[in-house]
């Protein structure tokens, strides 16, 4: 592959945007190099101009292609939920025949373009979720949740709405929505730096074990375990390694990102911790 720089590529796919009128509609370009080529995620703030969009990247990888330089690229846009609301009568006009469950229609919109979408909530999702769920309306919140969530991912594993109109939100999406993995690790990392004297107990336990602050497996283990109320006989995670494995790529990455930047905060506000722990904060 021949040597390029990541503003060429840049630089490219805004011109070609922009000649198709497309470029005021952009949030923006990510490029990531890798061994088979540059990833190049093109997002969008309105799916009305996805087509055209789709059309500039294209004549730019084939250009690069001719250069012998590989653009693997991914375009997408940002939607948000603006309203769900419950199916009650069976089969209704345009529903997709195949899905089983709950049924539930969603409105999405992005710039000036809407999408109508279906969810169907299983009933192994229906029973994990019932904790959470005592009103109908709770329901429509829930699959609102849902839907955000699919909405959050980037990259080439994104859900493209227009595409794909129905979902299934199944026991797997459930657990995820009812003991909320990433809102919980994080909540942890904020509880062990909340004070000198916390972040102090949370190092002296690495210190004991002979464990590395950096070494994010024994992170798991010592920050605080799984919370929330329990319902009578359901399955619940029993250890921060169990909320992790739920976690989306992205989000796993996010979390690590946020423990070592509250990490290198504690150390600098209170430099003794570097003095008492020298061994346990080495790289």
């Amino acid at each position: 592959m021949a040597v390029v720089t990541k503003e060429k590529i840049d630089q490219l796919l805004r011109a070609r945007l922009r000649e198709r009128g497309v470029s005021g509609k952009l949030d923006r370009i990510d490029l990531f190099p890798t061994p088979e080529g540059v990833l190049a995620e093109v997002v969008l703030r309105d799916a009305s101009a996805l087509e055209q969009a789709q059309q500039a990247v294209d004549s730019v990888e084939n250009q690069l292609e001719g250069e012998r330089i590989s653009l693997l690229p991914t375009v997408r846009a940002l939607w948000e939920v603006e309203k769900v609301r419950g199916i009650e009568i069976p089969n209704p006009p345009g529903a997709p025949s195949d899905l089983v469950g709950a049924l539930f229609k969603g409105i999405l919109k992005s710039g000036a373009r809407r999408q109508e979408v279906w969810v169907a909530v299983t009933p192994s999702a229906q029973q994990v979720l019932r904790p959470l769920a005592t009103r109908d309306q709770d329901w429509v919140g829930l699959v609102g949740k849902f839907l955000l969530h699919r909405l959050s991912v980037g990259g080439a594993g994104h859900w493209d709405p227009i595409r794909e109109q129905k979902l299934e939100l199944d026991g797997s999406a459930a657990q995820y929505l009812r003991w909320r993995p990433y809102e919980q690790l994080k909540r942890s990392v904020d509880l062990v730096f909340r004070s000198i004297d916390r972040a102090r107990d949370f190092l002296q336990s690495f210190n004991l074990g002979g464990k590395k602050a950096s070494d994010f497996n024994h992170v798991l283990e010592e920050l605080p375990g799984p919370g929330g109320a329990i319902a009578r006989g359901e399955r619940v995670p029993t250890s921060n390694y169990h909320l992790y494995q739920m976690l989306l790529v992205s989000e796993k990455e996010d979390l690590r990102q946020y423990y070592f930047e509250k990490l290198e905060r504690a150390c600098n506000d209170w430099p003794e911790l570097k003095a008492k722990f020298p061994k346990v904060l080495a790289a």
